[in-house]
């Protein structure tokens, strides 16, 4: 559980430093738009060259659509298919990873569990083996002790159920 729990948190981490990434290329994305909108190039320039190298690769992939004369380009650069959230893997494979974690630590929960009942199950058999000398009529000697051994016939056949 302890590692089900680091790997959602460090999944959720990357989705968010990702998410913050990919707000601030679409921020400069804006103000590039903007900039040119306003004929001032070389504030345009000055946000091209501040790309990242994977939202410039985005956005020359866009620009290459010829976005302006094009009806069929892609609306802007952050579409999935030219431009991917950083971390966006990175967390799906810690999501999966975790997904296995919980599943094997319930695995290791409910075997856990038997292994208690069957450690109770024993101590009644104990408890009543040991009990049934004490009883001065034989019919209840004879009853608890075949009480016993029905729950340690179960109590075994339980034990070798229990996976390996």
């Amino acid at each position: 559980m302890n590692e089900f729990n680091s790997l959602e948190r460090r999944a959720g981490l990357q989705t968010m430093q990702g998410m913050q990434q990919a707000t601030i290329h679409v921020a400069m994305f804006m103000e590039l738009l903007a900039a040119q909108q306003a004929g001032n190039e070389k504030l345009a320039n000055f946000y091209v060259e501040r790309f990242p190298p994977d939202a410039r690769k985005a956005y020359d992939t866009w620009l290459a659509e010829r976005p302006f004369e094009n009806p069929n380009a892609d609306p802007h650069p952050f579409v999935p298919k030219l431009y991917e959230v950083r971390g966006t893997r990175e967390a799906a494979e810690a999501s999966a990873k975790a997904v296995n974690s919980l599943q094997e630590a319930r695995r290791a929960g409910n075997v856990s569990g038997q292994y208690l009942a069957n450690t109770v199950l024993f101590a009644t058999v104990l408890f009543f083996a040991s009990a049934s000398s004490r009883f001065e009529q034989r019919r209840v000697r004879v009853v608890a002790f075949a009480f016993a051994v029905a729950v340690f016939v179960f109590a075994v056949v339980r034990t070798l159920m229990l996976p390996r």
